[in-house]
């Protein structure tokens, strides 16, 4: 890689470069898309391209000589690790599956994982399979009523709105009550706040919308509240279907040592260890992720001894080879 302001840049080169680049990405790829890539203005990159552009382009020409070079690393990366599913079928998966199955029938599910179970792309997966389901995470920014209201809102396929949480549920009630078996995903949902858990109960009881709560492993917990309050215990009765999910079953390392293609037995068992360590599916594919490019890097087929290194570069926990 090189700092582009310790060399000439040659400001044709990289006008006809980027028209030729437009070009190959077809017709979906607009000035719009290439500017927002490049952090400018839409109409200041569009004007360069077409050579309408009066004041001096070497600020932009520098700025598509560092998108190039970020083009050829993250394809250098690409190249180096091999591609895998974003979704690809577990033993925990099937029951995260089951569980949005379950609530899209009209009913509540809480489902509460430890990270790196693959809740999150299992939810995608069903959303990408099934009509009417809606999904969004819930975060600390939007723990407020009126966040939350407006996030589901735009689940939902509605722009989010000024005013009172009263309107803005009753426009998700409408929205909801003209579907069929509609389902509201809830990822990350130990974020959300009392209010807005027991709102979502509301639109339930008054809309039949199917709700899945995804969350971390203390979520039923959260659910069932230590008080017991009475707001509390009418949600945590609503739900009919609560799935703990603590750690990966063997089954679900060794789908992932298949869509990795790996069957060198020593790799298999070092990265069975991972997977029983914090992060488990997810912190097993990054390891592997940064094995893979340590072999490449020297130019060697992938050894046990490269995920040990991966492993020791991500923690300092180890994991007994």
């Amino acid at each position: 890689m090189n700092d582009p302001k310790d060399q000439p840049i040659d400001i044709e080169e990289q006008r006809q470069w980027l028209n030729e680049h437009k070009a190959s990405l077809g017709p979906s790829c607009s000035w719009k898309v290439l500017a927002g890539r490049l952090s400018m203005k839409t109409s200041t990159l569009s004007l360069f391209a077409g050579g309408n552009y009066n004041a001096p382009g070497d600020k932009i020409a520098e700025a598509i000589f560092r998108y190039r070079q970020t083009l050829s690393v993250q394809a250098a990366l690409i190249g180096e690790i091999p591609e895998i599913p974003p979704y690809f079928e577990t033993d925990t998966s099937k029951q995260i599956l089951y569980a949005l199955g379950w609530a899209q029938r009209g009913r509540m599910a809480a489902v509460a994982a430890s990270p790196g179970l693959g809740k999150t792309c299992s939810a995608e997966h069903y959303r990408a399979c099934n009509t009417n389901v809606f999904l969004f995470t819930a975060s600390p920014v939007s723990a407020s009523l009126t966040g939350m209201l407006n996030e589901v809102l735009r689940a939902i396929g509605v722009p989010a709105v000024s005013g009172t949480p009263q309107a803005i549920s009753r426009m998700i009630r409408d929205r909801v009550c003209d579907l069929g078996l509609p389902l509201l995903v809830v990822d990350e949902a130990q974020h959300l706040t009392e209010r807005g858990l027991d709102e979502l109960r509301s639109v339930h009881d008054d809309t039949g919308l199917g709700i899945a709560l995804l969350g971390n492993a203390g979520l039923l917990q959260t659910l069932e509240g230590g008080s017991r309050s009475i707001s509390r215990a009418q949600l945590f009765s609503r739900i009919s279907l609560k799935m703990p999910l603590l750690r990966p079953f063997t089954s679900d390392v060794e789908a992932l040592l298949d869509a990795w293609r790996i069957t060198d037995p020593q790799i298999a068992e070092l990265v069975h260890a991972i997977a029983q360590q914090p992060g488990a599916l997810r912190e097993a594919t990054f390891t592997l992720e940064m094995a893979h490019m340590i072999a490449a890097a020297g130019k060697e087929e992938l050894a046990v001894s490269h995920v040990q290194d991966a492993w020791a570069q991500r923690t300092a926990r180890g994991v007994a080879a």
